[in-house]
């Protein structure tokens, strides 16, 4: 028999039990035939027959097992009973009342006041700020009517137009990279500014894009602005990070050239809301959410050219743009869903030089089903937080922030 041996039965032991070392098996058997009276030991010993007393941790007596027991030392004193939970165990002798956490007392309105419309400025409520954005949508409009300031080759494909625009878009802005540790109302305004102009200067590229009418482009731009600005900082994210100038993971970008460490940055959101960061942080486009951090690996993974990127960033886009204005403006995302879809395929075939390309497409469409998931996502915590009026913030034009 080894140190490491139940000193019952010489099988494997498993610890100290009731002060000896053993099995398991050897201490519940003396924890069973020392509690239960029922189960009383066979006192006619069989081992007058010359029979072993154990063979393989076998005991053929029960007698002689529970004296070996007492033998070595088991002491039933040791026994730990009543190990009940602490909380059911110890019972305050003074209960303090405690106001129980209703939706009410949550936030701060009476029962009859919380489902009122929150959109309409005739419902009773708390004040809102407003965020007056036609100074915004007056500078897009002028973009996109002023067009592309740079000349194309008339034999360029709009994608191939679309993503040499977006590389000088890229090299335009392009500055030393700043780093936020303060992530308050001024640099939000700035960043949805950034975002609403860019995609309007993105699209100015678009040579089928630009024959709408002013009006259907604006509103098209005004249901994209969000979607574009996510999904290209997400995918500058992956490429910093595989150029190995973002070495922490919790870097994110979050503007032209600005970043911050969602770790290690203080977010001000007093501005927009009554309640704290950590009480709203559910339903802001946080970095924290598993899926947030997976199109990032996977754009990371992928690595994609720039007419790839600009494929995967205009389906999105165009189909989340037919999906809210519906009607005509439908059919006109999907005329242009298929514009690009060819002219990828000749970008596959003329310039890549790669006729089989159906398993780099398939993992380009993997991407954009993510990114679909998780605009699905952020659409309902946004009806949720417009249902109970999380924010008090209103817009001009609501259908922006949709």
């Amino acid at each position: 028999m080894t140190v490491s041996d139940c000193e019952i039965c010489g099988q494997a032991a498993h610890g100290n039990h009731f002060g000896v070392l053993s099995c398991r098996a050897c201490a519940a058997f003396f924890r069973r035939a020392t509690l239960n009276p029922k189960k009383k030991l066979n006192l006619n010993c069989i081992h007058g027959q010359n029979l072993e007393i154990h063979r393989n941790g076998f005991f053929s007596c029960k007698k002689c097992r529970m004296k070996r027991c007492l033998d070595k030392g088991m002491d039933a004193s040791k026994f730990q009973l009543d190990r009940d939970m602490i909380s059911m165990a110890v019972v305050p002798t003074k209960t303090p009342m405690i106001i129980p956490q209703t939706l009410a007392t949550f936030l701060g309105r009476p029962s009859f006041l919380i489902y009122c419309n929150a959109q309409d400025p005739s419902s009773p409520g708390p004040t809102k700020n407003l965020v007056d954005c036609n100074y915004l949508l007056d500078r897009a409009t002028e973009i996109l009517k002023n067009g592309s300031w740079k000349p194309f080759s008339p034999e360029m494909s709009s994608l191939e137009k679309i993503s040499v625009g977006f590389e000088n878009m890229r090299i335009l802005k392009s500055s030393e990279l700043q780093y936020l540790s303060h992530m308050g109302k001024d640099h939000t305004m700035l960043f949805w500014e950034q975002e609403m102009l860019n995609t309007a200067e993105w699209l100015t590229n678009f040579t089928e894009f630009n024959s709408l009418p002013i009006k259907v482009q604006m509103e098209v731009v005004k249901s994209i602005w969000k979607t574009y600005g996510r999904f290209e900082k997400l995918a500058k994210t992956a490429e910093y990070r595989r150029k190995k100038l973002f070495t922490n993971e919790n870097l994110f970008v979050v503007g032209d050239e600005a970043c911050l460490d969602s770790e290690n940055t203080e977010v001000d959101v007093s501005w927009f809301t009554n309640y704290s960061y950590e009480q709203v942080s559910y339903f802001m486009d946080c970095f924290h959410n598993d899926m947030f951090r997976q199109i990032i690996r996977e754009f990371e993974t992928l690595n994609p050219t720039t007419t790839e990127l600009n494929f995967m960033l205009l389906q999105v886009c165009l189909q989340q743009a037919g999906k809210k204005l519906q009607g005509d403006v439908a059919k006109v995302t999907d005329y242009l869903q298929d514009v690009i879809a060819n002219q990828l395929h000749d970008y596959y075939l003329n310039v890549r030089n790669m006729p089989n390309y159906s398993a780099r497409l398939a993992k380009m469409m993997k991407v954009n089903n993510l990114m679909r998931q998780d605009l699905r996502r952020q659409a309902e915590k946004g009806e949720l937080a417009m249902t109970f009026d999380v924010f008090s913030l209103t817009f001009s034009h609501p259908e922006m922030m949709c």
